[in-house]
């Protein structure tokens, strides 16, 4: 969404993590889930618990369900989220689908006065919170799980400001900047999860259509983190504001549409028209509809400036890695006699001018630079060096143009070199722009 959300903070603001279960068990009747009523609230609730310091989601999961059920169980797949205000203060509850492997009949939480089995119809009705009743109808319908069992494992779930919950072997691969991506997607998208259930709990329409939605996108951003995804996890991210845009009132609409109003004024395409355009009327005519196709824009301007920002690093790699080859490829012939170590150094030094060239076109943006084919973007550098070649030659057998009295100075030729490579870069690459821009009017 266009706002900006603060990340979540132990401190400021703090927000309560809490994981449980959906216990699931075959039996001749049907399937069955597992709820258990907690004594001290008084109500009936799914298995659940706080998530302890140092412990993933996925193991507060296992330890509390085994706790409130007396039942060892076998993890699956991630369900779902539900959120709300604890006195005050947000709180956060992801819920895992769990198989039971043995139902030992000890509860080792106090709390809990009793642990029932009941088919999903009754379960839902025995169920005291709402949030609860819609998360197990939504996977009440769910197959049986035979897929091999999921170990506990630290999951890209946990919220974070500087820590990144991943496993040992996965922490070995990741490297600072990944860190960094990995633990702002989670703090944007756990931030983003209080927003959603404030919005679902406030929302007086019949349908809740766009909050389903939403919490989907939501999961498929946690299961983009758990394999270091962090490019699917922002548009899962992504899509969810824009389904969230649905709950928001007349007032939110408004405020949302002059934020985007603002950004647009920073984007250099058409999409700034085309948000101008779905923006344009009086506020109190906005509809959701409208706003979330104008956020949609704005995240696409931004996947296409981010992966420009890619193809251009990877391109001033290509250059970097090619100038240490020439250059290490250049030093023996300086070691020769004659007129090869000239020749050497001056095919070295027009690659490099145009490498230079062909660098500055890219970090300011040009069109042709950024071309996604890489043979586009070489040729035109691979083409200094025997542009340089040709600014030594007129040195050499013009004197009379390059103003000098015929004796060899090497810094004036290595410097002749360079612009010659630098100018060959742009005349080249200016041609196959002049051409390709020929052919798309054609």
């Amino acid at each position: 969404m266009a706002t900006s959300i603060a990340p979540i903070a132990p401190a400021d603001p703090p927000v309560i993590k809490a994981a449980g279960g959906i216990l699931q068990r075959s039996t001749p009747r049907g399937d069955e889930v597992m709820v258990v009523y907690r004594k001290h609230h008084q109500d009936w609730t799914l298995p659940r618990g706080k998530v302890k310091d140092g412990e993933s989601f996925q193991e507060a999961a296992m330890r509390e369900v085994q706790d409130e059920t007396g039942c060892s169980c076998r993890i699956g797949n991630y369900l779902g989220t539900i959120s709300y205000s604890d006195n005050g203060v947000p709180k956060v509850v992801l819920f895992w689908k769990m198989t039971l492997v043995e139902d030992k009949g000890s509860r080792s939480n106090e709390q809990i006065g009793e642990a029932l089995w009941l088919q999903v119809p009754a379960a839902i009705e025995r169920l005291t919170h709402a949030q609860e009743k819609a998360l197990l109808s939504r996977v009440g319908s769910l197959p049986k799980q035979s897929e091999v069992p999921v170990e506990p494992r630290a999951m890209a779930s946990q919220v974070a400001a500087s820590q990144v919950a991943v496993t040992p072997s996965q922490l070995k691969n990741l490297s600072v900047e990944t860190h960094r991506a990995h633990s702002r997607l989670l703090r944007e998208c756990e931030a983003f999860r209080v927003e959603l259930g404030f919005l679902e709990r406030r929302s007086s329409r019949p349908d809740n259509f766009w909050a389903i939605a939403a919490h989907e996108q939501l999961n498929n951003v946690l299961r983009c983190l758990e394999s270091d995804d962090i490019e699917g996890g922002w548009y899962g991210l992504h899509a969810a504001q824009r389904y969230a845009v649905f709950g928001m009132n007349q007032v939110e609409l408004a405020n949302r549409a002059h934020v985007l109003r603002e950004e647009s004024l920073k984007i250099n395409s058409w999409r700034a028209d085309a948000m101008e355009s779905l923006l344009s009327g009086p506020e109190d005519h906005l509809s959701a509809e409208n706003v979330a196709d104008a956020i949609a824009l704005r995240n696409e301007d931004f996947s296409h400036q981010h992966f420009k920002a890619g193809i251009v690093g990877d391109r001033l790699r290509v250059l970097l890695i090619i100038c240490g080859l020439a250059a290490v490829a250049s030093a023996p012939f300086l070691l020769l006699s004659g007129r090869t170590p000239m020749v050497a150094a001056v095919l070295f030094f027009g690659l490099l001018g145009s490498a230079v060239c062909s660098a500055q076109s890219l970090i300011a943006g040009s069109s042709q630079a950024a071309a996604s084919n890489l043979f586009i973007t070489l040729t035109p550098v691979l083409f200094g060096a025997p542009a340089g070649l040709g600014g030594y030659a007129i040195y050499e057998y013009m004197p009379s143009i390059t103003f000098h009295s015929g004796d060899r100075h090497i810094s004036a030729v290595m410097a002749l070199a360079f612009l010659f490579g630098c100018l060959g870069q742009r005349l080249l690459a200016h041609l196959a722009g002049g051409r390709k821009r020929k052919t798309a009017h054609a």
